[in-house]
């Protein structure tokens, strides 16, 4: 009797053990790319698209940064997609808003035309 509760304890440490161990995952295959940049007078606007999409990519990530100093800006909101062009360039489909903080005063820019510096798909 004793023989048989020892093989249950051990079978159920061992149990136990084993449903804590960690799977190995593989690793995310990054779909975004860095396609280019916008530049006006103040800030410098850097587009990130996801190009397994079907055209107009939509853009999945902006940065903007201030062109004085060269600080990252926080985002609030942007929306838009970008259309691959023949010229190997991106451009703007329609227009992209985008919305960031500059300080504590909130700024919102309809950006529109083609995208500098484009990085071929």
């Amino acid at each position: 009797m004793k023989k048989l509760l020892l093989s249950l304890v051990v079978i159920a440490v061992a149990c136990t053990l084993f449903s804590f161990t960690v799977l190995q995952k593989k690793p995310a295959t990054p779909t975004v790319t860095e396609i280019g940049y916008q530049k006006d007078g103040s800030y410098l606007y850097t587009f990130y698209a996801d190009l397994s999409k079907a055209s107009p990519n939509p853009i999945t990530y902006m940065q903007v940064q201030k062109v004085t100093n060269g600080k990252v800006l926080t985002l609030d909101d942007f929306s838009g997609t970008v259309l691959f062009q023949k010229s190997q360039k991106f451009t703007i489909n329609n227009k992209v808003t985008v919305s960031f903080y500059d300080g504590d005063k909130l700024v919102s820019k309809d950006l529109k035309g083609l995208i500098e510096g484009g990085i071929l798909p």
